[in-house]
């Protein structure tokens, strides 16, 4: 009985733990660099469902991006924007890199 109990416990608290998982943003898998086609620079990023962060790299550099919002991820002086009037833009230092960029 005690073994049964044990192993439901044990069950349930792996579902639990799945479904807290936060989704990868959009057009990004977890824990794998993509490539997006910009106008402007094109550049890579990879999240990182362990720590909520989003790696990226460009020519201007690479950086890990904390979340800054539902649509937003800033670090370093980069901020990818998930949406916008520019739809998936990348900035660095205030300056725009990449906007309207498309998962190659």
């Amino acid at each position: 009985m005690t073994t049964r109990v044990f192993a439901i416990g044990a069950v349930t608290l792996a579902l639990a733990a799945c479904a807290t998982t936060a989704p990868a943003p959009a057009g990004m898998e977890a824990g794998k660099f993509v490539s997006f086609d910009c106008e402007g620079q094109d550049f890579q990023a990879r999240y990182s469902v362990d720590t909520g962060t989003v790696r990226v790299r460009s020519h201007s550099g690479a950086a890990e991006l904390s979340r800054a919002g539902d649509d937003a991820f800033s670090g370093e002086g980069f901020k990818l924007m998930l949406r916008g009037a520019n739809g998936i833009a990348l900035e660095h230092g205030g300056k725009m890199l990449g906007k309207n960029c498309k998962r190659a």
